[in-house]
């Protein structure tokens, strides 16, 4: 057997022992534990299979394997950490939208960068948020490998508790899709945002999935505006404390 061949047949080998494992992103000591080399040879054999295109850099000190799900790889990177707002939504199946960018929410990093993957390159958008909002989440398999996203009531209580990040719309059609009114609810109570909750209550009440006024939960006296990025102007909600300043289909 050629040394080209054995090397072939040691990439497969690496590549069934990581797929095996479903963790999508490992830090270079979980690899070098993996290979079963010491530190310093490791990383010689770490640097050959990316440029082999084995694997991928996700971030510094972290390799994947270059055939991971983008998701997977994505939510694999901080811990704890899951795909929400439009990412969520399309992995629901309640939009028809493709996520031009994957936004990963997390207690540790901000920023954005560009997946290079087999499948292409994905933009990732890293949202930081306090420790305390990072629930509502589940584990999913994508292609074999553990990816955390949203459920869809977390997805959300995320459009509305970042907006901008996600089209209000995709938050209301997801509400129609079906979801569990209590348990957003619940979501919007333990953000602790009273827009959140007024907001959500109105579009649940829109839906018919909700109370008409509000119930186990004492409002404040000011409005807000459904869609922040609009002028206060429109109907006033009396129930929700919404103003009604866009239309919602």
């Amino acid at each position: 057997m050629d040394k080209s061949m054995s090397s072939a047949m040691n990439d497969l080998a690496l590549v069934r022992r990581l797929e095996r494992g479903h963790l999508a992103v490992r830090t270079a000591q979980q690899m070098a534990a993996t290979l079963g080399l010491r530190p310093a040879s490791a990383r010689v054999r770490l640097n050959r299979l990316v440029q082999r295109g084995v694997l991928a850099r996700p971030a510094r000190g972290t390799y994947c394997l270059a055939s991971a799900d983008h998701l997977a790889v994505a939510t694999g990177i901080y811990q704890p950490s899951y795909a929400s707002l439009l990412a969520a939504f399309e992995h629901h199946g309640t939009t028809t939208q493709t996520a031009r960018v994957l936004d990963v929410i997390n207690p540790v990093h901000s920023g954005t960068m560009v997946l290079h993957l087999e499948s292409g390159g994905h933009r990732v958008r890293f949202i930081k948020v306090a420790g305390r909002l990072v629930f509502g989440y589940q584990r999913v398999f994508r292609q074999g490998m553990a990816a955390t996203v949203a459920d869809r009531e977390k997805a959300v209580v995320d459009t509305l508790l970042l907006p901008g990040h996600a089209p209000l719309d995709e938050a209301f059609a997801c509400i129609r899709a079906g979801i569990e009114p209590q348990k957003a609810m619940d979501y919007a109570r333990m953000t602790g945002r009273q827009a959140v909750m007024k907001r959500l209550g109105l579009l649940l009440s829109i839906a018919g999935l909700g109370p008409d006024a509000p119930m186990e939960v004492r409002l404040s006296g000011t409005y807000v505006p459904l869609d922040p990025s609009l002028p206060r102007r429109g109907k006033f909600d009396r129930c929700w404390r919404v103003i009604i300043n866009r239309v919602i289909e």
